[in-house]
């Protein structure tokens, strides 16, 4: 597929067709065609080797219309439909034709100001566009040639604010008014200033006539100050320049040659001499204008041909993304990969300098598996150990409000018994075990529990036993009130008040009343901790 800087420029009359192939910003090959058999032939001839090239054409006829007309401010679909309405009013027996927004009134109203034009024989194109079509080159837009003139004020850098535009063409002397550098109309006259005797003659009238027209039209009158920019690409109009300057003093007539057209428009001067339709050509290439008339169906191989492209530049743009992503990757897992070698080098080398210093450590008394296992069962113990201190806490919160009991004797144990002095039957260990773990004990789980044995005596006694036996219970009713306590267990009491206890001694023997003390042994269960 060719280049999109590459396009075929195509410049038709009722007389021949000059046909330029547009490339890198200028044109590289120019060719003129006479409008019969043989021309057409050698235009079908020029356009075999171009494929996919799409094709810009302008017509430079005298049979032109251009109106301007205001029509109600509207836009969208309501807008569309009013101005096709318009143009079918206007122009019933011709597919090329156009409407273009040119601003709005200044009035309340704002009315939009369109140009309507039109090319009105569609005969003049009609060879060289069969030609074309049957070449399967896409046809981009077809204009009228002054639509294109537009842009050569920009190109002069005329500032005037009534321009009248004259050049010689192929077909006559082509005369364009610009308002306020916007077009307004173009008259095309039969006569050729280089085979005219009097060229001044011809121009000078052409020029009266145009302005008469603009003055009959109420574009312009004939007292406004208009310049005359005369286009002299072959550097014949000299005099022609001079002769209007001096006998018109409301003209201002400038004369552009050869040399500097070349100039400003980037021009090779060779061109220019071969035809005038080089300057319009070239202004077309440099930039697509708006007015475009060429019918829908005419342009819809241009249009499968920039959706065409549109798709290539897509993909080539996914694929320009997607290949510096990939590059990104590349250059990311490069950056992983050394930064692995470098943590690996840095490894090793801690690994050595780790060898280099045990070789230098005494030898150790067992393997380190067994200094490992030593650890954890450290670890082990130290998070199982358990210790007196909240028994006695408790104990010691129990005794606080009876100043009067004397504790003689602590014992402790954390086990899954209870602890024991004096001995304690297997079954009452074992009730205990389950009274306090909830659930029945097994040789597999048990239960592991704190308990505390506790000897005291009620100092001072003087032998009021029931008091010594209310002050015992009392204190093993606080210690079952700890949250922390599962059982309270009377081991031993001062007097044994068991129905079943055998009754001995002699309550008379007063010395041995005075000699009796209130003894009693408590055993005191936590709750285990699971």
């Amino acid at each position: 597929m060719r280049s999109v800087r590459e396009k075929l420029l195509i410049c038709v009359s009722s007389l021949q067709a000059s046909a330029a192939f547009w490339r890198g910003g200028r044109i590289v090959q120019l060719e003129h065609f006479a409008h019969d058999e043989r021309g057409l032939a050698d235009f079908r001839q020029f356009l075999t080797p171009f494929s996919n090239v799409p094709v810009f054409m302008m017509v430079d006829a005298v049979e032109e219309d251009y109106r301007f007309e205001t029509l109600p401010h509207s836009f969208g679909p309501d807008r569309v439909q009013m101005v096709q309405r318009k143009l079918r009013q206007h122009y019933r027996n011709t597919p090329y034709i156009g409407a273009w927004l040119q601003g709005r009134e200044n009035d309340k109203r704002r009315d939009d100001r369109y140009l309507f034009a039109a090319l009105t024989n569609p005969d003049i194109p009609a060879d060289w566009l069969k030609i074309i079509a049957a070449q399967e080159l896409p046809l981009g837009a077809v204009y009228l040639l002054p639509m294109i003139s537009a842009a050569l004020l920009d190109k002069l850098q005329v500032k005037a604010p009534n321009i009248l535009l004259a050049a010689q063409h192929t077909g006559g002397l082509r005369l364009t008014f610009f308002r306020d550098r916007q077009f307004r109309l173009s008259r095309l006259t039969r006569g050729d200033s280089s085979k005219s005797t009097d060229p001044v003659r011809l121009f000078a009238g052409e020029i009266s006539n145009t302005r008469l027209y603009l003055h009959a039209l109420r574009t312009a009158t004939l007292d406004e100050h208009l310049t005359v920019l005369l286009l002299d690409r072959n550097d014949e109009l000299a005099t022609v320049a001079e002769t209007i300057a001096r006998d018109n003093p409301s003209l201002d007539c400038v004369r552009i040659g050869r040399a500097e057209l070349a100039s400003r428009l980037g021009l090779d001067s060779q061109l220019l001499s071969t035809s005038a339709d080089a300057i319009y050509l070239q202004l077309l290439g440099l930039q697509t204008p708006a007015g475009n008339i060429a019918p829908a169906p005419a342009t819809q191989g241009y249009k499968r041909y920039r959706a065409r492209r549109a798709i290539f530049a897509a993909c080539a743009s996914i694929g320009a993304i997607a290949a510096a992503w990939s590059g990104v990757n590349a250059w990311q897992a490069y950056r992983v990969n050394a930064q692995a070698a470098d943590v690996s080098a840095q490894i090793s080398a801690q690994e050595l300098q780790y060898q280099q210093i045990t070789r230098e450590f005494p030898p150790s008394p067992t393997t380190g598996d067994n200094l490992k296992r030593a650890v954890e069962v450290a670890k082990a113990l130290r998070d199982t150990a358990h210790d007196p201190v909240p028994m006695m806490a408790a104990v010691s919160a129990a005794l606080q409000p009876t100043p009067g009991v004397v504790l003689r004797e602590f014992a402790w144990k954390y086990g899954t018994s209870d602890v024991d002095k004096g001995g304690d039957n297997a079954a009452q260990a074992s009730a205990t075990r389950a009274s306090v773990s909830g659930a029945t004990p097994t040789a597999a789980t048990p239960a592991r529990y704190q308990s505390a044995y506790l000897v005291g005596e009620i100092r001072p006694f003087r032998g009021d036993y029931r008091g010594a036996i209310d002050t015992i219970n009392a204190l093993a009713a606080r210690l079952r009130l700890n949250p922390a306590v599962a059982e309270v267990r009377t081991q031993k009491m001062p007097l044994n008040v068991s129905p079943t206890a055998p009754l001995s001694g002699n309550t008379l023997d007063s010395t041995r009343a005075a000699a009796a003390t209130a003894e009693f042994e408590l055993v005191v269960v936590f709750k285990p901790r699971l």
